[in-house]
């Protein structure tokens, strides 16, 4: 089975998506049990943040409750890793996290749609793509 980073954004949108766009279809399919989603401490953190924020709440159209039960669910169906190795390789090292948990989790692959993260086009061999391109790798393995 595929394991995976999203990063915030890329988790985010799909799990509040209330149409069928990309990334909504890659949370349906990790929801399903087709993928395994790696997460840190450090992205947890930054994923309650961001979900603490009530013009994030209102854009994704969704309530306190609703992010405090995601926020949850991640915890309980995601495989939380350690860092093993600190990165300063992207230009926002607020990033480097999404690096640092690819590597200890061994991941297949790092899902972003930032710019910054797509530029590295890799780290140790783990290809940084967008939600497009892993939806693809995501059917090739099904």
């Amino acid at each position: 089975m595929l394991k995976a980073v999203l990063d915030t954004q890329v988790l985010l949108r799909g799990a509040a998506s209330a149409t069928p766009s990309v990334t909504a279809r890659i949370y349906a399919a990790w929801d399903a049990g087709r993928f395994t989603l790696l997460l840190s401490e450090s992205i947890l953190t930054e994923v309650e943040d961001v979900l603490s924020r009530p013009e994030v709440l209102r854009k994704l159209r969704m309530t306190p409750i609703e992010a405090g039960a995601l926020i949850e669910l991640l915890r309980r169906r995601s495989t939380l890793v350690t860092r093993t190795v600190a990165m300063a390789r992207s230009r926002d090292p607020d990033d480097d996290k999404f690096l640092e948990c690819a590597i200890a989790g061994g991941a297949d692959y790092l899902v972003s749609g930032d710019a910054d993260l797509l530029s590295l086009r890799e780290v140790q061999d783990i290809p940084i793509v967008d939600p497009p391109t892993f939806w693809q790798a995501l059917a090739r393995d099904a």
